[in-house]
């Protein structure tokens, strides 16, 4: 047991957790609200102090319930506590500060708040480990490698829960063991429940510690008895140490290895690998702001930078002369390759290169490129990529961006030569503290 206090929330974090004062010292804590009065509980483990949130003795009128019976020890969501509005509010006041931090001129035009609130997500990822003699499955917990069981969780489809769920009671029947990374023992590690909302297919991929998979076919048949209307299913081997799910060697043991999904009236195909935005509902409204803020005129040679399958590019094709995508990932590539062709569409094409790099050789051969549209990791750009894009000289750059506070660095290195003409923020993560900004530019 630690040391037991209370105190009063001054304010939320970048991460929404609530700062509070101790010893002269602003501390923070998960799910604490401002002006909240709590109990909070102080333990101590390795010389570093830890803070939990005991009990609520004020609560803020904004607090509502999670609805989630693991929401105080999963750290997947961390918003569920505030009402919506203040959800919203508080992505607001992250990406505004970002932009002040900077000292850019900034106003947000538009809020695109997200109308489904749960089971909005098309991607479940779930851990699969022993406790008690039990398989259990669930999420990480907050800062730890340790999965918190589950039953099911909102934010993902009924399907996709009971997929989970049937894993685990298939594994119990059969007696296949979770991977234990430590001992190298166990088979199955993770799955990767995928689905498409518009087309209603369903992918499994079952990630095991090493290619032997004993009862692979005795498990792949229970499964699709007890859910028949999984569409394809593929063994992913990752037999490494470590917390990123999947590995890179994977074989196809049901199906064709891919399902379809439609975006924007267009067909785009997905693998286990494939980078696919998880709310396609919301997807589909942040690509029509950025059509909608590009505001081309047909005859336009643009440039999808950091294109992925080339989801933001294959939707602007019809608005413009010529797209290039280009992108760094081999599969991706790929992918878009291919979908471009399933669509019919015959004025992209993809390179699979560097972003930078691609960018700075353009502007070494002075090409003619009339917009740059950039959807890059939340890493954000690079400064070189940046200096080519002002040699480049284009008309217009529209920038999707996951991390305000990169979109915010970016934007400062492009002030000189661009004017911000319009900006959204669209809510793609309900729950969380993660929000897409649309940022549009012209050039002075």
């Amino acid at each position: 047991m630690g040391i037991k206090f209370e105190a009063k929330c001054i304010g939320l974090n970048e991460l929404g957790y609530g700062m509070f004062h101790v010893k002269n010292k602003t501390e923070a804590v998960p799910n604490f609200l401002p002006k909240e009065v709590a109990i909070i509980e102080q333990s101590e483990y390795n010389g570093y102090k830890n803070y939990r949130l005991h009990k609520v003795l004020k609560p803020a009128k904004e607090r509502v319930d999670p609805k989630c019976s693991v929401y105080h020890k999963c750290g997947s969501c961390q918003l569920l506590h505030m009402d919506y509005d203040s959800q919203i509010e508080f992505k607001k006041n992250y990406v505004l500060n970002c932009f002040k931090e900077y000292k850019i001129p900034f106003k947000i035009n538009e809020i695109i708040r997200a109308e489904q609130k749960v089971a909005y997500r098309n991607k479940m990822q779930i851990g699969y480990r022993v406790r008690d003699n039990q398989v259990i499955y669930g999420f990480y917990e907050e800062d730890t490698h340790r999965v918190v069981a589950i039953d099911k969780c909102n934010v993902h489809s009924a399907k996709q829960n009971e997929v989970a769920a049937m894993i685990a009671k298939v594994m119990k029947e059969l007696r296949i063991m979770p991977y234990n990374e430590d001992k190298k023992t166990g088979i199955i590690r993770y799955a990767l429940i995928r689905e498409a909302i518009m087309t209603k297919q369903l992918l499994v991929t079952i990630v095991t510690g090493s290619e032997v998979f004993p009862g692979k076919n005795e498990f792949i048949k229970r499964l699709l008895a007890k859910c028949p209307y999984i569409n394809t299913i593929i063994q992913n081997i990752n037999g490494r140490k470590t917390s990123i799910v999947l590995g890179d060697r994977e074989k196809v043991l049901y199906g064709s290895g891919s399902i379809e999904e439609i975006l924007c009236g267009i067909k785009f195909k997905l693998s286990s690998q494939t980078f696919f935005q998880v709310n396609p509902v919301q997807t589909e409204k942040l690509y029509n702001k950025v059509a909608e803020y590009a505001n081309f005129k047909g005859n336009e040679i643009i440039i999808d930078a950091y294109c992925g399958v080339g989801t933001i590019g294959m939707t602007l094709a019809k608005h413009v002369k010529h797209v290039y995508g280009v992108e760094s990932n081999k599969k991706s590539v790929a992918n878009a390759r291919q979908n471009a062709i399933d669509n019919k569409v015959k004025n992209i094409s993809f390179v699979c290169e560097d972003a930078t790099n691609y960018i700075m050789e353009l502007a070494k051969e002075k090409c003619q490129i009339d917009a740059i549209i950039m959807d890059p990791p939340r890493s954000g750009s690079t400064e070189a990529f940046l200096n080519a894009v002002k040699e480049l000289k284009p008309q217009k750059v529209v920038y999707v961006s996951c991390e305000a506070k990169t979109l915010a660095r970016d934007l400062k290195l492009l002030e000189k030569d661009y004017i911000i003409t319009s900006s959204a923020i669209v809510d793609l993560f309900v729950g969380t503290y993660h929000i897409e900004t649309i940022v549009s530019l012209i050039k002075k």
